[in-house]
């Protein structure tokens, strides 16, 4: 009771969701990195403590560190989606006061990106790197023993999300008549990642890493009666959208890239056809140990290190036959 005798008020949850820059490589002004090493885990982090929340109780606030204008939009729809209260600040020791509780959030990109890793490497030399690991954090590498914990905490991120997704929307290039599958197209790049005048960390983004060439023509080739090929460029869709398009979807085609983070939108039965076309920090894709891990058909097709890959006659034949 309160000193009046009325019932004692509530003090309202502030949360500041933190990235951890102790582990991993990947920057969080990325797409990829920025999906799964801060803003999914900290969806799942936000759920999880909606889930515990008391009735009567006042609202949580959720302040989310900034990584850059492009992601930060992002951000704000993700929190929007889940219908909390939210705030974004450029420097998250600023927003850490007295009575706000700090979440460090699980880096998932860095857990993805070594299953990818040790999956394709052979017993003697995934060991030894084991072993060097377990001595750089003084601990045993999750990869040991949290596969199956985190490929669980997916999957209720991904059932929780998709039931926040307002249902679908006009203006997709796929009717609903026949199966439908997307060539994705990357965005231009942004002037925060430019090399000249930007502010990101990691210069470069979207076409002036890679990009396919001749989609338009390509989707047109590959659409038969009993599929429709369509082009959907994720960077310039609402986050909404993006999940949307994903899960409806029977299957992608793309070149390599940050928008395959997307993925885990997508039904199971679909089907991620990836053409390898350039030069890569890591040898094995970080999207294909995440669909390794969701069980989702990942194909690869070796292109070369040119990373403006034309979508040819021959490549049209392969991806069309893998299509079936």
């Amino acid at each position: 009771m309160a000193a009046g005798g009325g019932p004692r008020r509530a003090m309202r949850r502030k949360y500041v969701l933190a990235f951890d820059a102790r582990r991993g490589t990947g920057v969080r002004e990325h797409f990829f990195h920025f999906m799964w090493g801060y803003l999914l885990p900290a969806a799942h982090a936000i759920i999880h403590l909606q889930s515990h929340t008391v009735p009567q109780q006042p609202q949580d606030e959720f302040i989310f560190g900034s990584c850059g204008p492009v992601m930060d939009t992002k951000t704000a729809e993700m929190a929007r989606l889940l219908g909390v209260e939210y705030s974004i600040v450029q420097d998250e020791r600023e927003a850490r006061t007295p009575g706000t509780t700090t979440i460090v959030v699980r880096r998932w990109d860095s857990f993805i990106c070594d299953y990818a890793t040790y999956s394709k490497l052979h017993l003697a030399a995934a060991t030894l790197r084991l072993l060097r690991q377990a001595a750089e954090y003084r601990s045993i590498p999750p990869i040991l023993w949290s596969a199956r914990r985190i490929t669980d905490d997916f999957r209720h991120l991904r059932h929780a999300v998709l039931a926040s997704v307002p249902p679908r929307e006009e203006g997709g290039s796929c009717g609903d008549d026949v199966p439908c599958y997307y060539i994705l197209r990357r965005s231009e790049e942004p002037s925060f990642y430019s090399r000249d005048d930007g502010r990101a960390t990691r210069p470069t983004y979207g076409t002036n890493r890679r990009s396919l060439v001749g989609i338009e023509e390509a989707a047109a080739a590959l659409t038969r009666p009993s599929r429709e090929v369509g082009v959907f460029e994720p960077g310039v869709h609402p986050l909404a959208q993006q999940i949307r398009t994903f899960r409806n979807c029977m299957g992608i085609i793309a070149i390599r890239g940050a928008e395959l983070a997307n993925i885990v939108w997508m039904d199971p039965t679909s089907k991620v056809i990836v053409i390898n076309a350039g030069k890569f920090h890591l040898a094995a894709s970080p999207a294909w140990g995440l669909a390794k891990l969701l069980g989702i058909k990942y194909i690869e097709i070796d292109w070369g290190e040119n990373p403006y890959p034309h979508l040819s006659d021959d490549l049209i034949e392969r991806i069309d036959g893998l299509l079936g």
